[in-house]
């Protein structure tokens, strides 16, 4: 409002209007930012974890630092320096070590005079844990880092193998896992690595913990199952996982066409062709070799050596090799089907190995020794069933042995469907030791020859029985020694030997008739090549103790089996 006083306005004065008011204002705004900018100035710190050292530090304020710094435990006062935001102790720190850190704090040197320019703070610590090995075992692959692993970070590993000066490995940044610059060049090895670990380059090594190390063991091989048909798939199975099997490297025995593939990460299959397989009682061997030229396992291992692994195919009927040797005259039987057959095919025929057809023997020869009645059983392997073997094995070339293998089921098949026979006679000889003891020489049906005989004395009595004849020499020289330890070597013709050193052979005597011998049976030199000539590999030599008599000539009562 104002006032009009002859032309002049002049203000009005406001009757509640108070100046100290304002001052009052002025003077608390002053004292508020003197206030906050003492605040900005004061030091202030705030403490962080921090990876490598103790702890980090971080400064506010106006010229803040921090003036002094120590870790207190019950063990006493460790330093820390400050650097680089850091703080480290002057000293090695144990570890998992419980404190606390004091921190003298300090603002700008022209307000330290102010009381919270010098602040101390304190905070509780502890040390990182002491680092352990969570697993002391480790196994690795062929030329695979050892791996340690800690049950805290750490920044350090210091490792010693057995025998070795030690190594310090500084990690760029904290991890639980370390691999170490070690490795094992074959399987199966085995060492002793010595470790010890620290959380923090300011920390003191923790305890040396020993790890046992070894590399993956060998490979091993075998067969998943040891029985296996002819024509069946031999499976190979591995101990482990294979990278590369290297199957061109393998031998198959006996050889068979097939082929080999991949069933799982552990096992291998050799299916064979279409054809007679490996056939009835068959040694099956896959020789693998070892080392790098075999197996190679996902983890580097291969096999420590080569490997044979071995599969039997089952025997064949032994009746069916009866009517076979039957059918082809290399038995005293002949064997007649129930049925005629008139498939011919190699099929049917490898089919009745197992599976025979029906039929009936008889005699061919009656006049032949009722003993052999008491060796011939349809169905059984006896020794006139051995002996026919035999002598089909020497008549095709075989190796003569009398087991009836592969080789010969295939040979007896072939001459089978090809009808080709036995050329030679059916030849026995029955010896006796009744005085004057005799050799009696059988072909076919006829009593072909008799002659004197000597056998073994009692100190070395001739074996008693009935056995085939496995090897024949038209001449040896014959050594040994005699029961009063005098040395023998012996010219012998005509060589015909049945069980272990005795033989039918010639030899020159005064007389004939009685137990001369050293376990032989001797014939006179005249007669000694027509027996040698007229048998074959596989004749039965019977020799009969005392008691039994020369056999008849005359035919058996019975002709039939």
């Amino acid at each position: 409002m104002a006032v009009h006083d002859g032309g002049h306005l002049w203000p009005t004065i406001n009757p509640r209007y108070r100046p100290w008011l304002h001052i009052v204002v002025i003077v608390l705004a002053g004292l508020l930012a003197l206030a906050v900018a003492a605040w900005l100035a004061s030091p202030r710190i705030r403490i962080l974890r921090d990876d490598n050292d103790v702890a980090s530090v971080l400064l506010a304020g106006i010229g803040a630092r921090v003036k002094s710094a120590e870790f207190v435990t019950a063990r006493g006062v460790v330093p820390l320096r400050v650097q680089s935001g850091g703080l480290a102790p002057a000293d090695r720190l144990s570890a998992g070590v419980s404190g606390y850190m004091t921190l003298k704090l300090v603002g700008p040197s022209t307000i330290r005079w102010l009381p919270w320019e010098n602040r101390v703070v304190r905070v509780s610590l502890r040390t990182p844990m002491r680092p352990l090995i969570r697993t002391r075992r480790v196994t690795t692959g062929i030329r695979a880092r050892l791996t340690v692993t800690f049950n805290e970070p750490i920044e350090a590993v210091r490792y010693a193998v057995a025998g070795s000066s030690p190594h310090i490995l500084t990690l760029s940044s904290l991890r639980k896992s370390v691999t170490l610059p070690l490795a094992l060049a074959k399987p199966a090895q085995y060492r002793l690595v010595r470790v010890a670990a620290r959380a923090r380059r300011w920390e003191a090594w923790g305890p040396t913990m020993v790890v046992r190390w070894a590399s993956v063991p060998y490979v091993t091989a075998s067969p998943l199952h040891t029985a296996v048909s002819p024509t069946g798939a031999l499976v190979v199975r591995f101990s482990v996982p294979l990278r590369t099997a290297h199957l061109a490297h393998w031998v198959l025995l006996p050889h068979e066409s097939g082929i080999w593939h991949e069933t799982s990460a552990t096992q291998y299959q050799f299916t064979p062709f279409a054809g007679t397989g490996y056939g009835p009682g068959a040694l099956v061997q896959v020789k693998i070799p070892g080392g790098r030229e075999g197996p190679i396992a996902q983890s580097g291992s291969m096999l420590k050596m080569s490997q044979v692994l071995q599969w039997k195919t089952p025997e064949g009927s032994v009746l069916r090799l009866q009517e076979l040797l039957a059918l082809e005259g290399y038995l005293p039987v002949a064997w007649t089907p129930s049925s005629p057959v008139t498939d011919l095919t190699l099929s049917y025929a490898n089919a009745t190995i197992y599976h025979p057809p029906s039929g009936h023997f008889t005699w061919k020869y009656p006049n032949l020794p009722a003993v052999l009645d008491t060796l011939w059983s349809p169905g059984e392997m006896t020794v006139v069933t051995q002996g026919a073997i035999m002598q089909f094995e020497a008549e095709n070339g075989l190796p003569i042995n009398g087991v009836p293998g592969p080789q010969l089921w295939s040979a007896l098949i072939r001459d089978y469907l090809a009808g080709k026979t036995d050329p030679a006679p059916y030849t026995y000889i029955s010896v006796t030791e009744d005085l004057p003891e005799t050799l009696e020489l059988w072909s076919d049906n006829h009593l072909v020859l008799t002659t004197d005989a000597n056998t073994g004395i009692p100190a070395t009595p001739t074996y008693l029985g009935t056995f085939p004849i496995y090897d024949r020499l038209p001449f040896q020289i014959m050594r040994g020694r005699n029961p009063d330890g005098v040395p023998y070597a012996d010219p012998v013709h005509w060589i015909d030997y049945f069980e272990g050193g005795d033989a039918v052979h010639g030899f020159a005597r005064a007389a004939y008739g009685f137990r001369q011998s050293l376990g032989c049976v001797e014939v006179p030199l005249n007669v000694a090549p027509t027996i040698y000539n007229t048998v074959n590999y596989g004749t039965l030599v019977t020799v009969n103790p005392v008691g039994i008599a020369p056999a008849s000539a005359s035919p058996r009562t019975s002709g039939g089996s």
